[in-house]
């Protein structure tokens, strides 16, 4: 006999209105990068979710990955100053023999007591010079090292992620349960998993494209491993197979539902669009493309 989590998490959690019901077939997904979103399609345990939450090909230590590009940017830049700097430093090494030459060449008198007042100041300063190069140097081989180390560490990371096909995840009153993928979209950012033995609350999907420009919606997630945070907005348009919203999407809402007022989903939280302006619109894929992507559901 199955567990019945519907149920229980209803008896558990107590929901108030249709958006904190939403919440309990709502999951967290614990993956090698951090945790992302999911939520029950059914109630026999299917869960989906967005490729990148699983399988993240392109983010930390990949050619893709803007952090990677910029630290690596920055890295080059104080490797050619200090380039430039032992250009320099070499050139008045040249200046300052030549000078301990012209003195060594005259004789004894108060000008080269003068002079060699100088060479002694200016072979301090070519010495303080000379040490702080060496210390930019060695912090620089330091940074670079710890860097590709660290892309490395995330390389490994990543083909890990790439064969692993079982997941934890959390329901919304914590507890654990095991998950398995049972398929990958090939088209779409789009994965679906499963728990079994169980009897699980689902979310109903609202009629594809039904939701009207200005209607309410509320993308459930779980950012900064705050489980089941809802934020509001409306529907701002569509393109392609995306409905678009200015309902604020963080950092671990994808694969999250973005719902309406009356529960059902519209479509799986995936992206937000940047820009140097304004705040971003987000991304939801429609719900209707992950029920045509996966034939178990």
């Amino acid at each position: 006999m199955k567990t019945d989590l519907k149920q229980q998490l209803a008896a558990a959690l107590n929901p108030m209105n249709e958006i904190e019901t939403a919440t309990l077939a709502t999951v967290a997904i614990e993956t090698t990068f951090g945790y992302g979103t999911g939520f029950f399609v059914t109630d026999d345990g299917y869960i989906v979710t967005n490729k990148h939450v699983i399988r993240q090909n392109t983010g930390p230590g990949t050619a893709d990955d803007p952090a990677a590009t910029l630290k690596a940017a920055a890295l080059d830049r104080y490797d050619a100053q200090i380039e430039t700097e032992t250009q320099r430093l070499e050139q008045a090494r040249a200046d300052i023999d030549a000078f301990r030459r012209y003195i060594d060449s005259q004789p004894e008198s108060p000008t080269r007591q003068y002079n060699e007042t100088r060479y002694q100041e200016g072979l301090k300063r070519f010495q303080r010079w000379e040490k702080t190069i060496r210390e930019h140097r060695h912090k620089m081989a330091s940074e670079r090292s710890a860097f590709q180390a660290t892309l490395l560490q995330q390389r490994v990371d990543a083909s890990l992620a790439g064969l692993k096909r079982h997941f934890t995840v959390y329901l919304a009153d914590n507890r654990p349960l095991h998950a398995y993928v049972v398929e990958i979209s090939k088209e779409h950012d789009l994965a679906l998993l499963k728990v079994d033995g169980y009897t699980t609350p689902f979310l109903t999907p609202e009629t594809p494209f039904a939701s009207a420009q200005g209607e309410a919606v509320y993308a459930i997630g779980n950012p900064v491993k705050l489980r089941n945070s809802v934020t509001a907005g409306v529907v701002s348009g569509f393109e392609g197979v995306f409905v678009k919203t200015n309902a604020q999407i963080y950092p671990g809402n994808s694969g999250g539902p973005l719902v309406t007022a009356s529960g059902r989903v519209i479509g799986i939280n995936t992206f937000k669009k940047l820009t140097r302006k304004f705040e971003g619109l987000g991304f939801a894929i429609s719900i209707k493309v992950a029920l045509d992507a996966f034939d178990a559901i």
